[in-house]
């Protein structure tokens, strides 16, 4: 929830970046459990992007991933 928040600063970056590098530094355990063989989404690789969209284009509001939603049901269905 922190990239909804409707203004950010230099604290509140720093606090998505440390909860970013918290995933990343963990998700092995996932793999490790069978719970996914891989971290290959887009939603997760776009995450790696907030921070620097967020400082040139502002706070996230109305953003959705719709169009990666769409993409993902129609490429499971193939």
């Amino acid at each position: 929830y922190l990239a909804q928040y409707p203004t950010h600063d230099d604290h509140t970056l720093g606090y998505l970046q440390e909860a970013l590098d918290t995933f990343h530094k963990n998700k092995a355990v996932l793999k490790e459990l069978g719970v996914r063989e891989h971290f290959n989404i887009p939603k997760i690789h776009s995450l790696a992007h907030y921070i620097n969209s967020i400082r040139m284009f502002g706070a996230t509001d109305n953003y959705n991933t719709e169009a990666f939603e769409r993409l993902h049901i129609d490429f499971a269905k193939e």
